[in-house]
């Protein structure tokens, strides 16, 4: 599903976002409703099931949604899949037993979680996809996948045009495991080569976390040391990516190096308000989503949520964005 990107809402969201962390306030709708039981149907229960819990976004996210399921008055329960497929499934199965009122899950793999859905919906409970779209399900939460990395490989590409005689070397740090990660990493790509196609592609390599991000590029530093620009589908895989840069001797304020990512990421955020090469985050307001994670389906139940389908917003962050400082302080900074 191709969205079109917001651009400067979320600057003036950002501006409380700070705050918001602390009360959680943002919703679906214009604001909560006073009856938080009405609203939520018979759903007592939320279980979010993100099994990239090692991504640094996590933890902001999930801090969220903690927060809104108390205001709205449900349990917020989490799973711990430690990255791995298997170890989704057999959660999963396990929370099939305890019938809890919604689910919302972010499925490693569509095939392998597809029937585990539709179980949850026979008994009655309200089956939200995190990312992306399966057959069984009662809604989605999405953020302009294709859009936001579309906008993210332009920015870099007309940052080439001006800084680099529109020539230089890409490293993409891609994720074609998951629906969200393939729009992304194909939206990065176009991006890039429609706004400046001077440029050449060294390497196409998955990385998601920040090791993943460090090794690749180390690898590919090893054969390309003159590589210049990294674009990353995700920012933390784009944080490995930085500091590989770092190790590898290239000054912090390089002025020929670009190095951006999708999702807000503490440390480069830090590093982009330094004024050094972290260029351009594509991003959501994490309070947002945290939100959405409550509101979406207990909205589905209510019947306020029409189609099901909630798409949160993103942004391009640079330098000058006038929210970057208001972001650091929802990443922890």
């Amino acid at each position: 599903m191709r969205t079109s990107t917001r651009r400067g809402a979320l600057a003036v969201a950002a501006l409380t976002t700070a705050a918001l962390v602390l009360t959680a306030c943002g919703t679906t709708n214009d604001a909560a409703p006073a009856d938080a039981s009405a609203a939520s149907g018979d759903i007592s229960t939320v279980l979010f099931d993100y099994p990239y819990t090692a991504l640094p976004v996590y933890q902001v996210v999930a801090s969220a949604a903690k927060a809104r399921a108390a205001e709205r008055g449900v349990t917020l329960e989490l799973t711990n899949d430690n990255m791995d497929l298997s170890t989704q499934v057999s959660t999963l199965n396990t929370w099939l037993t305890k019938k809890p009122g919604a689910v919302v899950s972010f499925p490693m793999d569509p095939a392998a979680i597809e029937n585990i859905a539709a179980g949850f919906r026979s008994q009655g409970s309200t089956w939200v996809t995190y990312g992306g779209d399966l057959e069984n399900q009662d809604g989605s939460l999405q953020f302009s996948f294709y859009d936001s990395g579309y906008e993210l490989g332009k920015n870099a590409g007309e940052w080439a045009n001006a800084h680099l005689d529109g020539t230089g070397k890409a490293l993409l740090l891609i994720d074609d495991t998951i629906q969200l990660g393939r729009e992304r990493s194909q939206g990065i790509a176009d991006g890039l080569a429609a706004s400046s196609p001077g440029i050449q592609v060294v390497a196409k390599q998955q990385a998601i976390t920040p090791e993943q991000g460090m090794s690749v590029t180390n690898s590919v530093l090893s054969q390309n040391a003159d590589v210049n620009i990294v674009l990353a589908a995700s920012g933390d895989a784009a944080q490995g990516a930085y500091q590989s840069l770092i190790a590898s001797g290239r000054a912090a304020d390089d002025a020929s190096t670009y190095v951006g990512g999708l999702d807000g990421n503490l440390s480069l955020l830090q590093a982009m308000k330094r004024d050094e090469f972290v260029r351009a985050l594509t991003t959501i307001d994490p309070v947002e989503i945290g939100n959405a994670v409550i509101d979406v389906p207990l909205d589905i139940a209510a019947g306020t949520l029409k189609d099901g389908v909630f798409n949160v917003d993103v942004d391009l962050v640079t330098r000058d964005y006038p929210g970057l400082d208001a972001l650091i302080a929802a990443f922890g900074g």
